[in-house]
């Protein structure tokens, strides 16, 4: 039985999750348009996957938190990644990382507030 720290935890990527799909699935042209922005491959078909994935996640993380743990942290790191890359290329995209909703030019702030988001998916999904 997870503690209560791994339970909150897992709540709170849920919602995070579940928030960030919602966003883009509300505006699907944003999303797709997010997408390209960033120089991602097939963007109208990567503005369907993401959020089903992000939704997926979420579901995963109520239902078997140490699982949904360990695709939180697979799906955070290549985020991270990505985010990097354009940072480190000097690229300041609009983020997009909730849609239409985060509308500010990419920064490190997002590596950080994904840093954070990974350590707590890792304790999550070390249960």
């Amino acid at each position: 039985m997870p503690d209560a720290t791994v339970t909150a935890g897992a709540w709170l990527l849920a919602a995070v999750f579940a928030i960030a799909a919602t966003i883009k699935l509300r505006d699907p042209l944003g999303t797709r348009r997010n997408l390209g922005g960033f120089g991602l491959p097939n963007p109208r078909l990567l503005a369907r996957i993401l959020p089903a994935t992000e939704v997926a996640t979420a579901l995963l993380l109520v239902v078997d938190p140490r699982l949904g743990g360990q695709c939180a942290v697979a799906l955070l790191v290549a985020f991270t990644t990505l985010i990097a890359g354009r940072l480190m290329a000097g690229h300041r995209d609009v983020c997009g990382c909730f849609g239409t909703w985060s509308r500010r030019p990419l920064s490190w702030r997002d590596l950080t507030r994904n840093g954070l988001l990974i350590a707590l998916s890792v304790i999550t999904a070390l249960g």
